[in-house]
C-alpha cells in the first residue's frame, strides 16, 4: 500500500526502514505474541549496526507493538496493547491477514466521525470550501474516466483531506492522518479499485459539497453517512454492511 508523502514512516532512511520490515512482520504474524524479537537477529537479517536496532525497536515500542522484558527480552505484544490509529500500524495490516477485519473497523470509525465532520464544514463554510471540493470531485471523475488509480486515490484523499479540515475542529483535525490511513487501507492491491459503483459514489461525493456549499448541515452529515455505508458495501459486500 502506498500512502501519501506525509504518511509515510515516520522515521526515514536506515532505521525507518528496519522498523517498516518488524512491524510488518508483528503485523503479519510472522513474529508472533509473545516471542522474543533477537537484536542480533535483527542485525543478521538487515545487515545494520546494533543502535539502529535499539532505535528501531524504541519506536516499536512507542507503538506498543513491543515491550523490554527484564531477563527475557524484548516480546511482541498482543494487537490490544498497538496504537492502531497510527497511520503505520494501519498500513502494516492493511495487506496482512486480518486487513479485511481491519477495514470493516476503519470504515466503522469513518461512519462515526465523517457525517459529523461534513456537517460541521457545512455549518462552518470557508468561502472557498466548496469550491475546492469540487475541483477535487473533478478530478476524481477525470482520473476516473482515464482509470488512473494513482491519480483517482489522490484527488479523493485531497477531497477527504479538505472537509475534514474544514470542519474547523481542532480534535477532528488531528484525526486526518489515521483517516486518510483508513481510506489508503481500503485501496489496498487486495481491492478492487474501479467498480460499477464508482460513478455513484462520485455521485455521492457530489451531494456533500452541494450540501456544504448550501451550508445545510443535516444533508451535508446525510450525505457523508450515505458515502461511507456504501463503501462499507463496495469493499465488503452486503455481509460487511451487517
Amino acid at each position: 500500500m502506498t500512502l501519501p508523502a506525509d504518511q509515510g514512516p515516520r522515521s526515514r532512511g536506515l532505521h525507518g526502514r528496519i522498523v517498516d520490515a518488524i512491524g510488518q512482520r508483528i503485523a503479519h504474524g510472522e513474529l508472533p505474541v509473545g516471542g522474543v524479537v533477537s537484536p542480533e537477529q535483527v542485525e543478521a537479517d538487515y545487515q545494520v549496526s546494533r543502535s539502529v536496532v535499539r532505535e528501531a525497536l524504541r519506536t516499536l515500542e512507542v507503538l506498543g507493538m513491543v515491550r523490554p522484558r527484564h531477563k527475557v527480552g524484548t516480546t511482541v505484544q498482543p494487537q490490544a496493547a498497538w496504537a492502531l490509529l497510527d497511520p503505520q500500524v494501519i498500513g502494516w495490516r492493511s495487506d496482512g491477514p486480518d486487513g479485511d477485519r481491519q477495514l470493516s473497523e476503519l470504515l466503522a470509525l469513518r461512519e462515526a466521525i465523517e457525517p459529523v465532520a461534513a456537517s460541521m464544514a457545512a455549518r462552518e463554510a470557508a468561502q472557498d470550501l466548496a469550491d475546492r471540493l469540487n475541483d477535487q470531485l473533478q478530478q476524481m471523475r477525470e482520473a476516473y474516466d482515464a482509470r488512473n488509480r494513482s491519480a483517482f486515490v489522490a484527488a479523493d484523499t485531497n477531497f477527504h483531506r479538505t472537509m475534514l479540515e474544514g470542519s474547523a475542529n481542532a480534535v477532528l483535525s488531528q484525526l486526518v492522518q489515521t483517516l486518510l490511513a483508513t481510506l489508503h487501507a481500503r485501496y489496498a492491491d487486495r481491492h478492487q479499485l474501479f467498480t460499477s459503483d464508482t460513478p455513484a459514489s462520485l455521485h455521492r461525493h457530489e451531494r456533500i459539497v452541494e450540501a456544504i456549499a448550501a451550508r445545510d448541515p443535516k444533508a451535508a452529515e446525510a450525505a457523508a453517512t450515505a458515502l461511507v455505508q456504501a463503501a462499507r458495501v463496495e469493499v465488503l459486500g452486503p455481509e460487511g454492511a451487517k
